[in-house]
């Protein structure tokens, strides 16, 4: 039965890839956030709620808040902003002190990791789901994903990487003859990688699934002007 296997390298990027991290870490700055945590109505497996979590992250900088269109300090930061001289688009008023996405924790029982990713990515991260949901239809392709021959794969900037391929093999390689019982997507690690890897059996497919998407909902539905929780 393909499985899903989240990875991540064991330190993160020295400096922040997403607008969301960026923002939560930037120094001296006073940081108002506020969290949803997904849920996925009818899944109650302990395996899968323990092992698994996806929170929909809304921040603002309070030291320096996003201004009102068309206020004075809106139009200074605008004519200042080298996007402005460079480009006719508008540049986006909250980019350097807002931000929304996702905070992804993992936990292997004994430690828990944490990821980041901005609200622009979960679209891709959601057509590889789709992807597998049209493949799992056919036999002959689930058959090729369940022996490692197909797989898919998405990476968060952040390196947080997902991929639905066929559960590892649970002997590992013989010395004799290594690659002879490695699967054509490898089940095993570079040695210059220590990543922290998080396997979860089939029915994750459809809770992790489900999890992005309600977390990609309910940051369609929220932003800035109710970041205090007024829906």
């Amino acid at each position: 039965m393909p499985c899903l296997e989240l990875k991540v390298a064991a330190l993160p990027h020295p400096e922040p890839a997403t607008r969301l991290r960026a923002l939560l870490e930037k120094p001296g700055a006073a940081i108002l956030r506020r969290n949803y945590v997904a849920e996925v109505p009818g899944y109650y497996d302990p395996q899968l709620r323990n092992r698994v979590r996806v929170a929909a992250v809304l921040a603002v900088d309070l030291s320096d808040p996003p201004q009102p269109p068309g206020s004075a300090a809106d139009t200074a930061a605008a004519a200042s902003s080298p996007a402005a001289s460079s480009s006719d688009l508008p540049a986006d008023p909250l980019s350097a002190n807002f931000a929304k996405g996702l905070e992804i924790w993992m936990t292997d029982s004994e430690r828990a990791v944490r990821s980041f990713a901005d609200a622009d990515e979960i679209p891709s991260a959601l057509a590889l789901f789709d992807a597998w949901l049209r493949l799992a239809r056919f036999q002959p392709a689930f058959e090729r994903v369940d022996r490692r021959l197909v797989g898919l794969h998405y990476t968060f900037r952040e390196g947080l990487s997902i991929g639905i391929q066929g559960t590892p093999a649970e002997n590992p390689p013989d010395p004799e003859s290594y690659f002879d019982g490695v699967a054509a997507i490898p089940e095993i690690d570079d040695f210059r990688d220590e990543p922290f890897v998080v396997r979860l059996p089939g029915d994750s497919l459809a809770f992790f699934h489900e999890l992005l998407r309600s977390a990609s909902t309910w940051l369609d539905e929220n932003s800035y002007s109710n970041i205090l929780g007024s829906k």
